[in-house]
């Protein structure tokens, strides 16, 4: 009996921690993901249970007010969570969102000036929104810059609380995900793609990060950028005759944490790959 008995009043305590110091974002407070990505194992409804509430999760990028589904790289957008009730009258809302490169679950774009009641924070090199305090409101809105052209589909995870104010008991929480797109149509991703297969690692990095890249690329000149989020160069190397694969070292031991972006361009063709520090 007491094997069973001390596991349970584990789990509760923990739940117990997590609601008390979740009022101002598991992420600030515990640096936990509880989106529901690939990079979290955990999930607010762990420990916020159902609840009479009936609670769902709805995710949209809107651009204006128009729900889209595709991005065009570069563009400013709105992330838009809401967490919906079936019943019940809950006393606050909770969110927190994070938005991954399909695959590689790099940091995709960058979210930037939330309203107050929510905050930006980085786990593990990777940008997450969430709130701050209990909201009145069940809407959270995040402005997001897409990200460069050639990361392809990006992936925007949510978790969601309504809470009833008295404790993780009765409180109801849903997760969900939206797959985005790059757009092909967009005058900002009318630029070519490199015919190249490219990867990073290790990603996260600490101060040496290894380029490989393999493709239809022999002979051909080519230029190696490292930019910020911002689009500003920071490093460049050029090959004068690329060989159809290559490795090139990046050091980066000198540059801020935060996520870059290395670019591959031929002058015509462009590859674009996402890295975290």
């Amino acid at each position: 009996m007491k094997k069973s008995v001390l596991p349970l009043l584990t789990i509760l305590a923990a739940c117990w921690i997590v609601f008390t110091s979740n009022e101002s974002g598991p992420g600030f407070q515990q640096g936990v993901d509880y989106t529901g990505s690939p990079l979290g194992g955990s999930f607010c409804g762990d420990c916020h249970s159902s609840g009479r509430y009936n609670t769902t999760l709805q995710v949209q990028l809107l651009d204006g007010t128009t729900p889209v589904t595709s991005y065009a790289p570069g563009k400013s957008y709105t992330i838009e969570v809401k967490v919906l009730t079936g019943s019940g009258t809950p006393a606050g809302f909770g969110y927190q969102t994070t938005v991954l490169v399909a695959g590689s679950n790099v940091q995709a774009g960058t979210m930037s000036a939330v309203p107050s009641g929510q905050r930006l924070i980085t786990l593990g090199g990777r940008q997450y929104s969430e709130h701050t305090r209990p909201s009145t409101s069940n809407t959270f809105k995040i402005p997001w810059t897409a990200p460069a052209i050639g990361t392809g589909t990006v992936n925007v995870y949510a978790a969601g609380v309504a809470a009833n104010g008295s404790g993780s008991s009765g409180d109801g929480a849903n997760k969900t995900s939206l797959s985005l797109t790059e757009s092909t149509s967009s005058a900002l991703a009318a630029a070519k793609i490199l015919p190249a297969n490219m990867k990073v690692y290790p990603n996260p990095v600490v101060d040496f990060a290894t380029l490989e890249v393999k493709g239809e690329l022999e002979q051909q000149k080519l230029w190696v950028e490292l930019l910020d989020v911002q689009g500003r160069k920071l490093q460049t190397q050029k090959l004068e005759h690329a060989p159809q694969a290559f490795q090139l070292q990046l050091d980066l031991k000198t540059l801020p944490r935060g996520m870059y972006w290395i670019r591959v361009s031929d002058g015509k063709r462009v590859k674009t790959v996402s890295l975290a520090k």
